[in-house]
């Protein structure tokens, strides 16, 4: 058979054609939502989200993005749309119901199921990490499913000599890990600490292998000598004291990330009683009856009442509220973090219900968004993570509500999408 020139010019010409409409098409505009990008910014009104396929190609208001011929368009008007938010202190794998001792790769899609369904979007698990968990790892699935994207810390170090903590962090090396994290508390007299000379040798080898290390503390003083030996996160509130002027000038000078978890000071105690989130639709919505019957028992509610440990954290809790206040106002980078999915530490909900204990310890609603989104992808360097803006992953939610009028408005979610992906749809 003959072909004429005329004839697979033609042909080129259509499959070009038909090429550039796919990939035009590619892009999804969602348009005409109020745009809070997660940088501390005034929020974007009639904004437009321009993404293609796992990433953000532009964001502006209607007048400074011009939307492609062929695009997709979702009409957004009345919405908000915030990113995606990000536990910088959580925990992954471990925890079925409200009961630990469940790891498995299978427990741990679950988790991070829960987390997304709850706009977290992604989550930094410190501590406790096994080999299953490498595969979920961000490094190695940039593109989860239906889950949030993971970080993980390993085995929390520990050990009474040097050389036993080092041997801890070249197994976490070997498995695969992204930081490092160790306990330097006595958990109210109970345990014994974590010695100076072996978490300064921990924080000095970690660094040399090119890993954040965070610290768990209680006390200020240790706090404070954390600081000076080079921790990069303080993974808990200050607890036992007020902050200082020269604390607060010292963690200014290392420009070190403050993560308070309130809500892991509210689980040793709300329990004494019953819960009143366990009435909220909110948490209704994963969290069944049958889970959390246990929590119900009058005397297991009785021993937490009578349990002094629990009664101290909460005779505490104010401290922490006041020492969150204070640093924030000066300036102190607030790294988002809850440190649930530990056993009654109901991963997902909690985040929400921290940022409103947030709130109640003083900081503003646009605040505790940078918090959880910005800060924690600056200072624990999660790159293309955090805010909303060109190359970033298109992890974003979609809220019925303004959430920088009352930040309990995250709870009205409408969508969510992890890598431009579509992972909740809400009645």
């Amino acid at each position: 058979m003959k072909i004429y020139p005329f004839f697979f010019l033609s042909l080129l010409c259509m499959l070009s054609c038909k090429n550039d409409i796919q990939e035009e098409a590619a892009f999804t505009a969602f348009s005409g939502a109020r745009i809070i990008d997660g940088s501390g910014s005034s929020p974007i009104e009639d904004g437009i989200l321009l993404v293609q396929e796992d990433q953000i190609i532009a964001i502006g208001s209607r007048e400074e993005v011009e939307i492609p011929e062929h695009s997709h368009v979702i009409d957004l008007t009345g919405k908000t749309i915030i990113p995606g938010l990000i536990n910088g202190h959580g925990h992954v794998g471990d925890v079925k119901g409200i009961s630990g001792g469940h790891y498995s790769a299978e427990n741990l899609a679950e988790n991070l199921s829960i987390y997304a369904t709850y706009g977290i979007t992604t989550v930094v698990s410190l501590g406790g990490d096994q080999e299953e968990a490498v595969s979920f790892r961000h490094l190695n699935d940039k593109n989860p499913q239906n889950r949030s994207r993971l970080f993980i810390a390993g085995a929390v170090i520990t050990g009474d000599t040097p050389a036993e903590a080092e041997k801890m962090i070249e197994e976490n090396h070997e498995m695969g890990v992204d930081f490092m994290k160790i306990r330097v508390d006595d958990n109210l007299g109970n345990t014994t600490k974590m010695s100076e000379e072996v978490y300064r040798a921990v924080i000095g080898r970690s660094h040399e292998l090119g890993y954040k290390i965070a610290t768990h503390s209680y006390y200020l003083e240790d706090s404070r000598r954390l600081l000076e030996a080079g921790s990069d996160l303080l993974a808990h509130s200050v607890r036992d004291l007020p902050v200082d002027e020269s604390f607060i000038q010292l963690i200014r000078e290392k420009n070190i990330g403050y993560c308070p978890t309130l809500t892991r000071e509210l689980s040793t105690y709300v329990y004494e009683d019953t819960a009143e989130f366990f009435s909220d639709p909110f948490f209704q919505k994963v969290y069944d009856k049958e889970t959390i019957q246990p929590l119900l028992d009058p005397e297991r509610q009785a021993n937490v009442a009578a349990n002094s440990n629990a009664q101290t954290y909460k005779k505490q809790l104010p401290i922490a509220y006041a020492n969150l206040k204070t640093l924030s106002d000066a300036g102190v980078p607030i790294v988002f973090g809850t440190d649930s999915g530990v056993p009654t530490r109901f991963m997902g909900y909690f985040e929400h219900l921290e940022m409103e204990m947030m709130a109640e310890a003083g900081m503003s609603p646009m605040d505790i968004l940078v918090s959880a989104t910005k800060n924690v992808a600056e200072y624990l360097e999660l790159e293309g993570l955090g805010t909303l803006a060109p190359s970033h992953y298109a992890d974003f939610i979609i809220l019925d509500a303004n959430p920088l009028q009352d930040i309990r408005n995250t709870r009205t979610i409408s969508e969510i999408f992890i890598g431009g992906n579509k992972v909740l749809e809400t009645d």
